[in-house]
């Protein structure tokens, strides 16, 4: 590269916006930010070869980490609200100014669409590119926040949207072709997977209306749900019937020669929320969540006892009896099929 670390730096300090609560923001050693009330804070990384292809163009990369990081606030039952960002790029001392320029504009553009504001961060040379975004959310009075371990047997357990797109739509990305396919169900897989929704607008809907655990399906709806079940200590059945699958993934799944509910339970990234809710209120957070977004919450579960001490998620068929699942992406473990 010819641009060098101060150069790209000195790029993003004259493109970036600092909001009024910063004393000192994006170019000093530090951010100094005003605050008040409490503070929720989380750390998500995207790496090349992991979580995208430097194939795909490099601002679509950076909004995918950006989308990844926020989506955490998310799943916490909040909105974007008065949050910052600081972002840590890494990339080979050979990677094209173009490229480093495009991630950098991304990560600008990511942070205005969101809402949030880029505070500053830090670039480095690296083996491979990587982006770390750490999010920063300052809360207001007593905003309700949802953790993992609030579920309780009776629940509903739901997700605000279909899965298995994202899974779908990396076969896609990676060159599958599938002749029964419209072009209009490729276009939407594609999104899926390279220009994921973080759920902004519903979190806080539904931490109000009740959610006694929200998690966001990053790693793969079973995984996910047995992240709550685990915390909560408690046991959750998904009615594999019930679960919303994005139009397309059945064709793309049978054309890889795997089961379509692989792909919606254990592909990850979809980045929809799943969350248990009391059954009293499920109506009105149904409501409340159609008024706010257009969008239904879509039942596909229940939280029960944790038998014997064995809290998990498990899939039942039509027929009660257990489907066997893979358990999603672990970063160690490697994925599971239909994830990168």
């Amino acid at each position: 590269m010819d641009l060098g670390e101060f150069e790209l730096i000195g790029r993003i300090v004259g493109k970036a916006e600092s909001a009024g609560r910063f004393e000192t923001g994006i170019g000093d050693d530090a951010a100094v930010i005003r605050t008040r009330g409490r503070i929720v804070t989380s750390v998500d990384s995207a790496v090349e070869g992991v979580h995208f292809d430097r194939q795909r163009p490099p601002a679509e990369n950076a909004r995918k980490a950006v989308a990844g990081a926020v989506s955490d606030l998310a799943a916490m039952g909040l909105g974007a609200g008065d949050t910052e960002i600081l972002v840590a790029l890494g990339a080979p001392p050979e990677t094209p100014d173009r490229y480093l320029e495009g991630l950098a504009d991304g990560v600008i553009e990511a942070a205005e669409e969101f809402g949030v504001e880029l505070a500053g961060g830090d670039v480095v040379a690296a083996p491979v590119i990587f982006l770390s975004v750490t999010v920063i959310a300052h809360l207001d009075g007593e905003a309700p926040v949802v953790g993992r371990s609030g579920a309780r047997p009776g629940d509903v357990v739901a997700v605000t949207g279909p899965v298995g797109g994202a899974a779908a739509g990396l076969k896609l990305v990676q060159g599958l072709e599938v002749p029964e396919l419209s072009d209009l169900a490729r276009d939407l897989l594609v999104e899926c997977q390279v220009r994921p929704q973080p759920q902004l607008a519903a979190a806080p809907v539904l931490a109000r209306a009740g959610a006694t655990a929200m998690i966001d399906v990053s790693d793969g709806l079973v995984a996910d749900l047995g992240h709550i079940a685990a915390s909560s200590g408690v046991a959750i059945r998904l009615e594999a019937g019930e679960i919303p699958i994005v139009p397309g993934v059945r064709e793309v799944a049978t054309t890889a020669g795997a089961d379509p509910l692989e792909f919606a339970v254990a592909g990850g990234e979809d980045y929809v929320l799943a969350l248990t809710i009391p059954q009293e209120r499920f109506e009105a957070a149904d409501t409340a969540l159609i008024e706010a977004t257009g969008f239904e919450l879509l039942a596909v579960g229940a939280v029960e006892a944790a038998a014997g001490g064995q809290a998990a998620a498990r899939i039942v068929s039509e027929d009660g009896s257990q489907v066997v699942a893979p358990g999603g992406h672990d970063h160690f473990r490697g994925p599971a099929a239909g994830s990168r």
